[in-house]
């Protein structure tokens, strides 16, 4: 009840003095919270009147600052009214409200309280409230502005726990605002009850809390001067006429403070009993209390001081006046506006006129500066007849005129590249006149083109018919065109006049330049690979009929041959690589220029410095790597020096003008062609920075050398096809042209010889793979004895390999080369170690396996360092064959040697491994069942040095013919495996002597039937009777 009863009188104290009188409230209301049936039905408790501070419309309103102030104008929109209105269950909320017409209203947003997040007070009339967003808005008076603000607060502090955020705000001073405004409203109304009876809707409605609070407060107090204090009359009666200062007042007044401190308890508790009835003592503290009150207080002052204003008739009076007067300033205020209007205008018309006066000025000085520059325009764009007579009729064919045709070339360029703004190039005198000498630039530019297009195809008609230039056996020559060269570098300043002024026709020369001369390039070319391939490369009679191939039909013959009848051809030398087939031999023959020696020469075609020729016999061959190094030594310069010549002549790779080429000394002026005939073209080039150059550039080389990249493929196809191992060589030749041109700007070689490269790698690899096949296959088609063919052909072919690669180690072939060297020697190892446990042409399988084992890897070790090669790859197999033969060689003598000795060998053997043992002694040996003495004399009697003989000779005629099919006088394997034998026997003949010694000591008599010294002299015997058969 009393939360209801301090809400009701809030709502009352804060609908204002002027609740009913107010219309806009009263239309408020009945438009919008008139339903009060409904559980939803609010009760509006005040409202302002606002704008919005908005972005300038057309609809929008100008605030302006204070008088003097430096505040920049605001622009306002329409107004609006917030409505602060609370429910039936005590929410309250803020709502923005739009007037719609005369008398109706619209809610357009809706706040609860809880949603506010700042309020900042901005001066007397703005204010700022942050809730979804900031609003700025804007009353017509700052009272009015206080007032609501004020309100707002009071009720944020009764209905949420935390305020939000307040800035720029005083409230002590914004409540004395607020106090004033209610205690003139309250005296008023104090007054209007002293002179007319106040309307007790109006004093119930605005003082409800107040009134109740002093009458609850009077009550109290008279209760406790009923209950507390003594009589009146006996109060009075202590009082005496002598005034304050008798002793017996003193006496009175002393008994009177006495007496009233338990009184003074008592109020105090009577004050807190009423201050709970009134549910103040448990949520407010003495400063809100009093703020309440002051507030309340405000509020019924406010009320009278209205209610005062309101029954005095001469405030009427007033009123009126004032409104009268207020109308004759407005009128006065509206001729001073029609005034300054008036004035404004005049103003404005005579400042067009100055304007317009000052633009009449300027006008005619432009004008006349305009006709300035138009004849100096006009004069700076003018060419002088004498040049267009020299662009139309002055010749092309001596120097002289070339050199006048380039400065009248130059001079008329200079005019029709000249950069005009829109308005100049649109003027008719300067468009008819560059259209004249666009007239005379393109007459010129297709007169030249034509002449040069006639030259170019006249010059290579004129060689296409010189029978001089013919080539024929022992006569390879790629001829220069030293003289097509000097001519045409000397149209090179208008040929790059052309290239800016007329680029179709540019683009027409260059073709027509590179389709004549591709017509000679390509005869020529061909012609030189067909003498070069035809006439003066050395084949072998069948394809691939070489010794450095593993699947060659030419090992079919006398070198893999076995038998007693096998024809027995000595290769083992490397002296026969270049004594049999002396052409193999690589020569160190370089390309002589053939204007050195003219007397040798019998042909009388055109030799210049740019000649290129192979020096080579009649009837003399070359190796297919080494024509095709030549080959390509001459076809790269060739290419090398015709793209730097026609960059030159193009101008393609430098960024020129006309002008700066006229401004050149060492291109332009007496004797130009001459120095460019002492320029370097055989020179490689930096690579340009220009792509688009260099893409164009190597485009025309495409062309022109169409043929080229045919002819080394075809080349190259048939010297692999004669004989695979030449890929090699003409993949070192390539590779080192590579090197040559890897920093320059020939891209049209640079790709030419990649393509190139990646062909011959590819055959190259395709090679080993057929090799690697071969020797697979050997495995099932080559007898089961002596040195495998592909174990002959490697030494073999490994030199050839070497010889390729000297000094080209860094190479990309170096690589590729031992990268084939690993495969082939594993898996020729694997196909020996294959073929030896499957061996079956020896009596002894075991035996023959190892008799396999010995012959190929003594054979490829040994001939791998006869012939010296030396390769890093091939180390690490070259001391696994020496490992392997030195294991397999000893192994077959132990095994021969025990066949000779097998029943001394298994005596002793037994004998040793009961010592080892440590059954018994070496003294106790003697004592065994199967090893005692007699048993030692009757095995020492088996081998008498007759039969010893006997089993030697025997078993020398098995040792030669195990090792008869390999060719024992070059590699000397069967005295190897003699001596061997040999030196096995007496290091089996001293352990058994040792064994008798230290095992049979009492029979000091029993020794070996025959001696070492017998031994070695029946081994000599043997050998020197075989040695002489």
């Amino acid at each position: 009840m009393a939360s209801s009863r301090s809400r009701g009188a809030l709502t009352a104290s804060m609908a204002g003095p002027k609740a009913k009188d107010d219309p806009v409230r009263q239309q408020l209301i009945q438009a919008l919270f008139a339903d009060s049936s409904s559980s939803t039905a609010e009760t509006m408790m005040t409202y302002v009147k606002i704008y919005e501070e908005e972005k300038a419309g057309k609809d929008m309103k100008v605030l302006a600052g204070k008088k003097g102030s430096t505040e920049r104008t605001k622009m306002l929109s329409k107004p609006r009214y917030l409505c602060l209105t609370v429910k039936s269950n005590g929410k309250v909320r803020l709502h923005k409200v739009k007037k719609t017409s005369a008398t109706s209203y619209h809610i357009g947003r809706t706040w609860h309280l809880d949603e506010i997040k700042s309020i900042e007070n901005v001066d007397a009339r703005r204010w700022t409230v942050v809730i979804n967003r900031p609003y700025a808005w804007v009353t017509d008076a700052p009272e009015l502005k206080s007032d609501f603000m004020m309100m707002l607060l009071k009720v944020l502090r009764s209905n949420l726990k935390r305020l939000p955020t307040l800035i720029n705000i005083d409230e002590p001073a914004l409540a004395t605002q607020f106090n004033v405004a209610r205690e003139a409203a309250a005296g008023t109304s104090n007054r209007s009850q002293r002179a007319a009876p106040i309307p007790g809707g109006i004093a119930n409605s605005t003082g409800s809390f107040v009134q109740d609070f002093e009458n609850r407060l009077s009550i109290q107090t008279e209760r406790m001067k009923r209950s507390a204090a003594p009589s009146s009359s006996s109060l009075n009666s202590g009082i005496t006429p002598g005034g304050a200062n008798s002793p017996r007042s003193d006496q009175s007044g002393a008994r009177m403070i006495e007496e009233q401190e338990p009184l003074d308890e008592i109020a105090l508790l009577n004050l807190e009993e009423l201050l709970y009835d009134m549910d103040l003592a448990s949520s407010e503290d003495g400063v809100a209390l009093e703020t309440r009150l002051m507030n309340e207080l405000s509020a019924l002052e406010m009320t009278n001081v209205y209610s005062i204003i309101e029954s005095d008739e001469r405030i009427k009076d007033v009123m009126s006046e004032l409104d009268k007067g207020i109308e004759e300033l407005d009128d006065m205020d509206s001729w001073l506006s029609l005034y300054r209007q008036e004035l404004d205008s005049m103003g404005d018309d005579i400042r067009q006129i100055e304007s317009q006066n000052r633009g009449l000025q300027v006008q005619t000085s432009n004008q006349a500066s305009l006709l300035r520059e138009l004849e100096n325009l006009l004069l700076s764009i003018t060419i002088p007849d004498s040049v267009l007579e020299t662009l139309k009729k002055e010749s092309l064919e001596r120097d002289s005129s070339i050199r006048r045709l380039e400065e009248a070339s130059a001079e008329i360029q200079d005019v029709l590249l000249t950069k005009f703004d829109e308005d100049v190039a649109g003027m008719s005198a300067v468009h008819n006149r560059m259209e004249h000498y666009s007239f005379h630039c393109d007459n010129f530019a297709g007169r030249l083109f034509e002449f040069l297009r006639t030259k170019i195809q006249n010059q290579a008609d004129h060689y296409l018919n010189d029978k001089q230039r013919s080539l024929s056996k022992g006569y390879l020559v790629m001829f220069g065109y030293q003289v097509v060269e000097r001519y045409f570098i000397a149209y090179r300043g208008l040929i790059l006049w052309l290239r800016e002024m007329d680029s179709r026709r540019f683009t027409d020369l260059q073709m027509q330049y590179v389709n004549n001369m591709n017509r000679l390039y390509r005869k020529e070319i061909k012609e030189f690979f067909n003498i070069l391939s035809t006439h003066h490369v050395a084949k072998l009679e069948k394809p691939d009929d070489s010794e450095f191939v593993f699947g060659s039909s030419y090992h079919g013959g006398g070198i893999i041959a076995r038998g007693g009848t096998a024809i027995r051809e000595s290769l083992s030398s490397p002296s026969d690589l270049t004594g049999r087939i002396p052409w193999r031999k690589r020569s160190t023959r370089e390309i002589q220029d053939p204007n050195v020696n003219p007397s040798t020469r019998s042909h009388t075609g055109d030799l210049g410095e740019s000649s290129r020729k192979i020096e080579v016999g009649q009837e003399e061959k070359l190796s297919i790597d080494e024509a095709f190094a030549q080959a390509l030594t001459i076809m790269t310069a060739l290419a090398s020096r015709e793209q730097n010549y026609m960059s030159d002549l193009f101008t393609l790779t430098k960024m020129m003008s006309m002008r700066m080429f006229l401004d050149d000394p060492q291109l332009n002026g007496n004797g130009s062609t001459a120095k460019y005939a002492q320029l370097d073209l055989e020179t490689q080039r930096k690579p340009t920075l220009d792509l688009k150059s260099s893409k164009r550039l190597a485009q025309l080389m495409g062309i022109l050398f169409d043929g080229l990249s045919v002819e080394l493929n075809n080349f190259a196809e048939m010297g692999v096809k004669n004989e695979s191992i030449q890929c090699v060589g003409m993949l070192i030749s390539v590779e080192r042209a590579q090197k040559e041109i890897v920093d320059s700007d020939q891209g049209f070689l640079i790709t030419m010889l990649a393509q190139l490269h990646t062909k011959l790698v590819g055959m190259f690899e395709k090679y080993v793979e057929e090799q690697l096949k071969f020797i697979e296959e050997a495995r099932s088609k080559t007898k089961r004895k002596g040195v495998l063919p592909f174990m002959r052909i490697f030494p073999r072919f490994a030199q050839r390999m070497e010889a390729l690669l000297e000094g080209n180690e860094s190479t990309e072939a170096r690589q590729l080369i031992s990268a084939a060297y690993d495969k082939l020697v594993r898996v020729m190892f694997e196909s020996t170690e294959a073929l030896a446990k499957e061996t079956v042409d020896f009596d002894d399988k075991e035996q023959g396996s190892h008799v396999v084992n010995i012959e190929n890897m003594h054979h490829f070790y040994s001939e791998m360092r006869l012939r010296k090669v030396k390769v890093t790859k091939l180390e690490s197999y070259m001391k696994y064959a020496k490992t392997s033969y030195e294991s397999h060689l000893e192994t077959y003598v132990r095994g021969v040697v025990r066949r000779s000795l097998s029943k001394l060998l298994d005596f002793f053997d037994g004998v040793e491994g009961l010592v080892k043992t440590k059954t018994s002694a070496s003294e106790d040996v003697g004592f065994h069942l199967t090893y005692n003495k007699a048993a030692l004399k009757k095995v020492v009697a088996l081998y008498p040095p007759s039969v010893v003989r006997k089993d030697l000779l025997h078993l020398y005629r098995k040792v030669e013919k195990h090792f008869a099919s390999s060719d024992e006088e070059q590699e000397g394997l069967l005295q190897v495996a003699w001596r061997g034998i040999q030196e096995e026997f007496i290091r089996q003949h001293e352990r058994f002597s040792r064994l008798i010694r230290e095992c049979y000591p009492a029979e000091a008599n029993v020794q070996m039937e025959f001696s070492v010294q017998e031994l070695l002299g029946f081994f000599s015997e043997i050998a020197k009777s075989h040695q002489y058969s």
